[in-house]
């Protein structure tokens, strides 16, 4: 009878610690079977010389102006530079040019959420240095 509790004990264990590493011979375990596989590096691609170094330009622009991070602009993040980059306006001096209203209308067109009072101060923010 003893040995049926342990018995039962054991498999109940086993079933319980089943996620636990090194049990049921898998590759943690050093009695099992090693991994003999090795990770191969992958090559780096070289960027083209026509294109700044982790930037891309996009086909609308100028190519000799590389895009600016307009997200150092209080209220503009990643999702709006975005919608700014598909508008056309890549720099901080684009920004400064744009009429508010215009601009406004453009991303609201867009679905984006903002007031003209924010894209005014957007606007007023990238002419400064």
């Amino acid at each position: 009878m003893a040995s049926m509790w342990s018995d039962l004990i054991k498999r109940w264990m086993d079933m319980a610690l089943w996620w636990v590493p090194g049990r049921n011979g898998d590759a943690a375990d050093p009695t099992g079977p090693a991994d003999t596989r090795q990770a191969t590096p992958r090559p780096q691609q070289p960027k083209p010389a026509s294109e700044p170094a982790g930037e891309a330009v996009s086909a609308g622009s100028d190519p000799t102006t590389a895009p600016e991070d307009l997200t150092t602009i209080k209220g503009i993040g990643p999702a709006m530079e975005k919608r700014l980059n598909k508008l056309g306006i890549h720099t901080r001096a684009e920004l400064a040019a744009a009429n508010p209203s215009g601009l406004t209308a453009k991303l609201k067109a867009d679905k984006a959420v903002v007031s003209e009072s924010q894209v005014s101060a957007w606007v007023t923010a990238a002419g400064q240095p």
